[in-house]
């Protein structure tokens, strides 16, 4: 039965099927050959990259010792020879780099700074160059050019409060006050009131400064005789808004909130030329 098996002859499909298998295993049998040469050739590649970076690295040694050696071997006379610089004779420069001013940098006319004052402490506005609270980056403006501090004032009253604005400056600034058509040069001090129930004899006493009628500051470097600035000028409007409080009583009371806008740049900035302290000047004004 067995000797039959054997000896009975494969079909067709059979022996089609059997060369389809051996055709796999030697497509198998290939890619598995392929595969070790690559993983032999990689590694040769690396250890001759590795001897490479030996040799360079013990012939880097060797000048290196080669150097030391015949610098130690030279005369110590011929070594007092050369020159020392004296650290006693050098004059140290400072590094000035040049700060580039963006768009982003500068002010814009139509901002606008709010300012909440507390009961016990006084709020201070300063509006400089290069520091405080607002910062103009102008040529036209010094550092402290105007500072502003309010005060609450009559904090007893349970209806309305009171405050009190002083003025201080280092550079100069023009003043139009509510129902003035005109603008004066400030003096180094100037005080000014905010109340309905108080009065002051000889100092500018206000209910309130609204939108439509606010305090007008004019900040610059040089008037000429007319009392205008001559290079230019920031303009800044101060202004209130009355806002109901809760006192420690429980009651409500008429307090204000300030507002400090900057209204105008006049003529406006020149970005193209600016300092290399990254200060920006005016720009040109026809006739001037």
């Amino acid at each position: 039965m067995i000797l039959a098996q054997v000896m009975k002859s494969y079909s067709m499909d059979q022996i089609r099927i059997l060369e389809e298998r051996m055709n796999a295993y030697e497509t198998w049998v290939f890619v598995l050959i392929l595969f070790v040469a690559v993983l032999i050739l990689i590694a040769v590649m690396q250890r001759l990259t590795i001897a490479k970076l030996k040799s360079l690295e013990a012939f880097k040694s060797k000048s290196i010792s080669k150097s030391v050696s015949s610098t130690s071997s030279q005369n110590p006379s011929s070594l007092a020879e050369v020159p020392i610089a004296d650290i006693h004779t050098i004059t140290q420069t400072p590094i000035h780099s040049a700060l580039t001013v963006q768009g982003k940098d500068l002010p814009d006319p139509g901002l606008v700074f709010k300012y909440v004052i507390p009961l016990t402490v006084g709020k201070v506005i300063t509006i400089g160059q290069r520091e405080g609270s607002i910062v103009t980056r102008s040529t036209e403006v010094l550092d402290h050019h105007l500072t502003i501090e309010i005060n609450a004032m009559d904090t007893s009253n349970l209806e309305i409060l009171s405050y009190s604005l002083e003025f201080r400056r280092e550079g100069k600034v023009l003043l139009q006050l509510p129902g003035s058509k005109d603008f004066r040069e400030m003096g180094v001090k100037q005080n000014i009131h905010i109340s309905k129930s108080l009065s002051f004899d000889e100092e500018p006493c206000f209910e309130s400064l609204d939108t439509n009628h606010p305090l007008r500051i004019r900040l610059g470097s040089r008037l000429n005789i007319d009392g205008k600035f001559k290079a230019g000028y920031f303009e800044f409007h101060l202004f209130t808004k009355d806002v109901f409080e809760k006192t420690a009583s429980g009651t409500k009371r008429i307090e204000k909130h300030f507002y400090l806008k900057l209204f105008k740049i006049f003529p406006g900035y020149d970005t193209a030329g600016q300092t290399k302290e990254g200060l920006v000047p005016m720009l040109g004004r026809f006739g001037v």
